[in-house]
C-alpha cells in the first residue's frame, strides 16, 4: 500500500538550472527523484508546489510523492537527508492524504528578494547589488498598485504560451533592511519569472527610468515590452507554500 508522502525542502539554487527536470542539467527535481528511486529501488516522480528558476533558491519548497512502500518519516528523513547532495535539505516529512496535491492545492505563495548597497563576494549568489540607494517610498508606492486580481501578461517571460495569466496578489511592499531592501509579495500564483519581472520594473522605478504610477498602464499593455527589465536570479527565494492543513484550524 503506497502512502503520500510531503516534503519541506530547502535549497541553494546556484548551481541548478532550476527545479523542473531537464536532459543533461543538474536540477532540483532531478537530485530529489534520484535519491528517491535509488532509495526505493524503483522510479520515482515527484511533484513540487511551483517551479523555480535557474539560481532561484527555496526556503519552504513543498514536494509530493507515492512512497511505493512502507517506511516511518523517520526513516525517510535521515535517509534521503543522508543522500541528498549539501545544496538540498529536507526540513520536514509527513504523510499526507492520497488527494493531496502540491500545487494545485497550494492556497498561497510567499516569495522575497533581496537587495544590497554592499558588495561582497560572500553575498553575490543571494542578493542584486545596487550602487546607489533607492527610494523607497517610490518602491512602495509601484508595488501596491500590483494587490487585487490583475493579468500579469506584462510580467511573464513566456506570455506567447497559452495559459491563463490572471492572478491574486495578497500582498506586495518593501522593507528596509541594516544596508539593503527586501521585496515581499504573495499571491494565489505566480507566472514563469513573474516575481523577478516584478523586481526589475520596480527597481526601474526607482532608478527613474519608469514611473511609479505608470505601473496600472504597464498591466493594462499585456505586453511584456511595456515592463522593464527582470531582476538577475540570485537575490530570490520561495519562502513558503500554505495550504488548507497549515492554517489556523486547518
Amino acid at each position: 500500500m503506497t502512502r503520500n508522502i510531503r516534503l519541506l525542502v530547502e535549497y541553494d539554487g546556484t548551481h541548478f538550472h532550476g527545479w523542473q527536470i531537464q536532459p543533461e542539467q543538474r536540477t532540483v527535481q532531478g537530485e530529489i527523484q534520484a535519491r528517491l528511486s535509488k532509495l526505493f529501488n524503483e522510479s520515482i516522480s515527484v511533484t513540487a508546489s511551483g517551479r523555480t528558476d535557474t539560481g532561484v533558491h527555496a526556503l519552504g519548497q513543498v514536494v509530493n510523492f507515492e512512497a511505493p512502500r512502507e517506511i516511518t518519516d523517520k526513516q525517510l528523513f535521515q535517509s534521503l537527508s543522508s543522500m541528498l547532495p549539501p545544496d538540498i535539505a529536507i526540513r520536514k516529512i509527513d504523510t499526507v492524504s492520497p488527494a493531496f496535491h502540491a500545487r494545485f492545492d497550494a492556497l498561497q505563495r510567499f516569495y522575497f528578494y533581496r537587495l544590497s548597497y554592499t558588495k561582497t563576494p560572500f553575498e553575490r549568489y543571494y542578493t542584486w547589488y545596487m550602487h546607489k540607494k533607492l527610494d523607497i517610498n517610490t518602491l512602495n508606492r509601484a508595488a501596491q498598485y500590483l494587490v487585487g486580481r490583475h493579468d500579469f501578461t506584462s510580467f511573464c517571460v513566456a506570455a506567447h504560451e497559452k495559459e491563463n495569466r490572471i492572478c491574486e496578489i495578497y500582498n506586495s511592499h518593501w522593507t528596509e533592511e541594516e544596508d539593503g531592501l527586501v521585496y515581499h509579495i504573495s499571491g494565489n500564483r505566480f507566472l514563469r519569472s513573474m516575481v523577478r519581472s516584478i523586481v526589475g520594473t520596480i527597481v526601474g522605478m526607482g532608478r527613474g527610468v519608469l514611473s511609479a504610477d505608470g505601473m496600472p498602464e504597464i498591466l493594462k499593455a499585456q505586453d511584456r515590452q511595456c515592463a522593464g527589465e527582470s531582476a538577475p536570479p540570485c537575490g530570490l527565494f520561495l519562502d513558503k507554500v500554505v495550504y488548507a492543513d497549515s492554517l489556523p484550524g486547518g
